[in-house]
């Protein structure tokens, strides 16, 4: 049997990093797809598609903040879900939008939605997001 030799390891470490690499460039997009989508994509579902029910899962504090929500929004706090997703079964054969100040808890609330049966989609990188691309929010009108 040949031996190995430090510089056959580091070619063949560097082979497997590389492909691991390429990928996640290929088929990193069509994972995220599954569950997650792109703001600027969310935009132009909610605008052809009037039935995608909107679901906002932060605080009602943050659903009121000058960070404003988008239209149409439920709020249905992520910590509420399991005590309330009975409150969504209307909403069983739609589409669920959900999202959160940055797409780590609606990532979350997606996962619950869907092992209860949910066709739900997370907003990647959230509202956040959403607002940087300059896509319209409903603002509270506060003092």
């Amino acid at each position: 049997m040949e031996e190995q030799t430090p510089h056959t390891w580091r070619t063949l470490v560097f082979s497997l990093v590389t492909l691991v690499l390429l990928l996640l460039i290929v088929f990193g997009p069509l994972m995220r797809s599954r569950h997650s989508i792109l703001p600027r994509e969310a935009y132009e579902l909610l605008r052809r598609d009037t039935a995608t029910v909107v679901l906002d899962v932060r605080t009602a504090e943050e659903f009121h903040s000058s960070t404003g929500r988008l239209e149409r929004s439920l709020l249905m706090p992520l910590q509420d879900i399991p005590k309330r997703i009975g409150e969504l079964s209307p909403y069983k054969e739609r589409t669920i939008l959900v999202y959160c100040r940055s797409g780590v808890r609606s990532r979350n609330a997606v996962t619950l939605l869907e092992k209860s049966g949910f066709k739900a989609i997370n907003l990647e990188g959230g509202i956040l997001e959403w607002s940087n691309q300059g896509l319209p929010v409903v603002a509270e009108n506060r003092k």
